[in-house]
This record gives structure tokens, sequence and C-alpha cells, in this order.
């Protein structure tokens, strides 16, 4: 058996997302979650979290620029 490898996204990216979502959604940044993330590209990491129940789709490059905050 074979196993795909997923590769997370960088706790400090992670958090740069959990931000971004705490602004745009003026929920608490501690009430917000990471629930799971994956490399889309080279450079993209997808980070889906969890706002107060909300669930949030953010995309961050590894240089640390949210491309974009969406709901799910």
């Amino acid at each position: 058996m074979s196993r795909t490898q997923v590769e997370t996204a960088p706790a400090d990216l992670q958090l740069l997302c959990a931000n971004a979502v705490a602004k745009s959604s003026g929920v608490n940044s501690a009430k917000i979650l990471p629930i799971s993330s994956s490399k889309i590209d080279s450079k993209t990491y997808q980070v889906e979290l969890d706002a107060g129940g909300k669930k949030t789709s953010c995309l961050v490059d590894t240089d640390g620029n949210v491309k974009s905050v969406e709901p799910v």
C-alpha cells in the first residue's frame, strides 16, 4: 500500500490566515481554529479554518502574503 503525502501549511502561515479571517469576519482571533491545510503549488497553501462555527478557506503564499479569504 502506498500513502499519498500531503504537505500541510507551516504554523506561522496558518496563524496569518487565522488573523486575516479575524479581520475580515470580525470574529475574535482566539475563536478561529485551523481545521486542515494543504499545499496547492510550490508557493501556495490552502488553509481551512473554523471561525466561530463558520467554515472559511484562506490562500496564503510562502512569503506570508494572504491571497484570499472566502467562506466555504
